[in-house]
């Protein structure tokens, strides 16, 4: 009997030894130095996670104002804009060059919405309406929008509105990456599925034939939302052919007869969505792939 207890006793004794062996393993492999991951590095060394991450797919916010637009500051530095020519989808004016931005800016994190519109022009031009005020604006033209910016301008004192440069719109979307979008390289060039494309962008193949609320897919790494996809993006730059060379805070040509958009929409198969892919339209001329979001210069 005496014998049988003494085995019992030692068979709790290992038991709990293993149960604290676990433990500690527990402890060790969690709490020990973050894993190190892969992931492109920015190569302007933006760091947008940390205790700072909110909870909406650890996109952090820098500045809102006073209609409730959110922005992200973007620092300045130096990348490669365009394609190279054996990326699926590159087109001839794409030309890959380097481009260095001098200036840090704010990139809004979305693209504005048909309840930003609404609070600074008092109507909604929208064709896609129903979907509400978080879903993008869309149907304005690039006048239409000056129009917008200038009253923004006199509406809110956070620093000067503008539309994002040609430069700035694809430095802010590639958030230091080389590939066809921010998280990855594209899989498909027809109009099926992109696996890539599809956890951060709203395209012909997942969109259902209309636009959807912003931020609602995943952000980049400098949390921006809606950059593939969704409406096409007006920015400032005239449409033309890029310098061969490096250049430092290009800002297109001097005229021209379309203003350059970007990102691709809803209605657009992936390559259209790539960061490299430009195509313009004449600034007086409105469409329901079309939207815009702006820049905020302090």
């Amino acid at each position: 009997m005496r014998h049988m207890q003494n085995m019992q006793k030692a068979m709790r004794y290992t038991c709990l030894l293993v149960v604290i062996v676990l433990g500690l393993i527990t402890i060790i492999g969690t709490g020990g130095g973050g894993g190190g991951g892969s992931g492109s590095g920015s190569e302007n060394g933006a760091d947008r996670g940390g205790d700072n991450a909110d909870d909406n797919g650890g996109a952090v916010i820098d500045k809102t104002n006073s209609i409730g637009m959110t922005f992200n500051s973007i620092e300045p530095g130096t990348f490669m804009m365009g394609s190279p020519e054996d990326e699926p989808g590159h087109r001839g004016d794409e030309t890959l060059h380097q481009v260095t931005l001098t200036q840090g800016y704010y990139m809004q994190t979305t693209p504005v919405t048909q309840g930003e519109w609404k609070a600074v022009m008092g109507s909604n031009p929208s064709y896609f309406s129903e979907c509400g005020d978080d879903c993008p604006v869309e149907s304005v033209t690039w006048l239409d929008i000056q129009d917008f910016i200038s009253k923004l301008n006199d509406l809110d004192d956070e620093g000067q509105y503008a539309l994002p440069t040609e430069a700035q719109w694809e430095y802010a979307a590639r958030a230091g990456s080389r590939d066809a979008f921010a998280n990855g390289s594209i899989k498909v060039t027809g109009s099926g599925y992109d696996p890539v494309l599809d956890s951060m962008g709203w395209y012909t193949y997942n969109s259902t034939g209309r636009t959807h609320p912003v931020a609602q897919k995943d952000p980049n790494a400098w949390g921006l939302y809606d950059m593939h996809g969704n409406v096409w993006e007006w920015v400032a730059d005239w449409y033309g052919d890029y310098a061969p060379d490096s250049v430092t805070d290009p800002t297109g040509p001097s005229s021209g007869f379309g203003r350059v958009v970007r990102g691709g929409s809803w209605s657009n198969v992936a390559v259209s969505c790539r960061s490299a892919n430009r195509t313009f339209k004449n600034p007086g001329s409105m469409d329901y792939n079309y939207g815009f979001r702006v820049v905020l210069y302090p």
